[in-house]
């Protein structure tokens, strides 16, 4: 029971410390600079985060009635989406 009073105690400081350093960055470095890293590391966690999740709403408010977006959503989806997607996985 202690390594996992442990393990939440070593989690809380990494986080306290993540913050810290996210605040220091915000507010010390310049918007560029900033604009820059935010890029590179949207670029890295895409990477390595292949997977895509897209919600769209299959029927309207108007009594039950299908969107008709949905159906070319779904239309489109169905041609294009296979062709670059390595995994796809879709619920109706």
């Amino acid at each position: 029971m202690t390594m996992v009073g442990e393990m939440w105690s070593h989690l809380g400081s990494t986080m306290g410390t993540l913050m810290l350093v996210y605040t220091l960055f915000k507010q010390f470095f310049p918007y560029h600079l900033q604009d820059s890293f935010e890029k590179y590391f949207n670029r890295i966690v895409r990477f390595a985060y292949p997977y895509v999740e897209i919600t769209f709403d299959e029927f309207t408010g108007e009594r039950m009635k299908r969107s008709e977006g949905y159906s070319r959503i779904k239309s489109y989806l169905g041609d294009k989406s296979t062709a670059s997607a390595k995994r796809l996985k879709a619920d109706v």
